[in-house]
């Protein structure tokens, strides 16, 4: 709930940022007679604007709701129950500290797992190698990267929650540890877990174009009750509501669709690992092919402790 009033509130406040543009828009044309390369500028300053912003809150604000999510979803696939007596922020901060020492640590952990598995995944899944002997596999290649792409950004979620998981069964072992042992179960796991993730993007694509299809017609018959004595001055407003639209469908698809494609790629991924004991030969591999994972692979041999007493 709180993550979509937060996603809710960077919506709204975004709205009344571009209905800000679509008067300094006018003010443009009013005093310079076009909007040609004053139309430009606002343009970039908007696209700017509200992607940093919405970038900076999902830095600072919404980073510890999703590690709560996370958390949350490891204690009731564990115990089958759900945490009580702490929201999920103040779950998130406790699990956080507990198993990482501090955010910041696990935010660098984080980044290096998504980095890693974007790089073995192309070792594991090699499309472009299976298809190009197709006749016009160039045009399906980019598709299927395209939907892989869109999937590995929910992967790193099942490999922290397995850290987390670690963790709550009170395993001895550094957070690097538990972070190298979570992909090489993924790399050797893979296959039953890529439905999900296929699944995943297929569900977020129809909500986007459902949504955007939705929201399209109303902002563009707004803008087109506004004057426009000019046909730049409307293009101009026209491409603000196509970029409001965008901005709702994003903020839609992150408040509603994203914990639930977080549920089931954590899901799938513990049902699909269940029982394995990461793979020696698997992990030799790894260390050989991607540079990113024996970077992180390294760090096991340190000794400061990820983990929180």
């Amino acid at each position: 709930m709180m993550r979509i009033v937060i996603y809710g509130l960077i919506a709204f406040l975004s709205l009344i940022f571009l209905g800000i543009m679509v008067g300094i828009g006018y003010a443009l044309y009013d005093w310079f007679g076009e909007v040609g390369v004053p139309f430009i500028v606002v343009m970039l300053i908007v696209l700017l604007i509200v992607h940093g912003t919405l970038r900076f809150m999902e830095r600072y604000v919404l980073y510890m709701i999703k590690l709560g999510h996370i958390a949350v979803v490891v204690e009731l696939l564990r115990t089958g129950k759900l945490p009580e007596g702490k929201g999920l922020i103040g779950y998130g901060k406790a699990k956080v500290i507990e198993s990482f020492g501090s955010a910041h640590v696990e935010f660098v952990v984080d980044k290096m797992i998504y980095a890693t598995v974007r790089q073995v995944q192309r070792w594991i899944v090699p499309i472009g190698e299976w298809l190009r002997f197709a006749p016009g596999s160039g045009v399906l290649i980019g598709i299927l990267n395209s939907i892989l792409s869109v999937g590995l950004n929910y992967i790193d979620e099942p490999i922290m929650s397995y850290i987390f998981l670690r963790k709550s069964e009170k395993h001895p072992e550094i957070v690097w540890k538990s972070a190298s042992d979570g992909i090489v179960l993924y790399a050797q796991s893979w296959q039953g877990i890529i439905k999900s993730s296929v699944i995943s993007v297929l569900l977020i694509y129809a909500f986007n174009i459902i949504m955007f299809l939705l929201c399209v017609i109303p902002f563009l018959a707004i803008v087109h009750s506004f004057p426009q004595e000019a046909e730049r001055i409307g293009i101009f407003y026209g491409i603000l509501a196509i970029i409001a639209v965008i901005v709702v469908t994003t903020v839609l698809k992150r408040g509603f669709i994203d914990p639930i494609v977080t549920i089931i790629m954590i899901r799938d991924y513990h049902m699909n690992i269940r029982g394995q004991a990461p793979s020696i030969d698997l992990q030799e591999k790894l260390l050989n092919i991607s540079p990113r994972f024996k970077r992180l692979f390294s760090k096991t041999e340190e000794r400061t402790p990820a983990f929180g007493p």
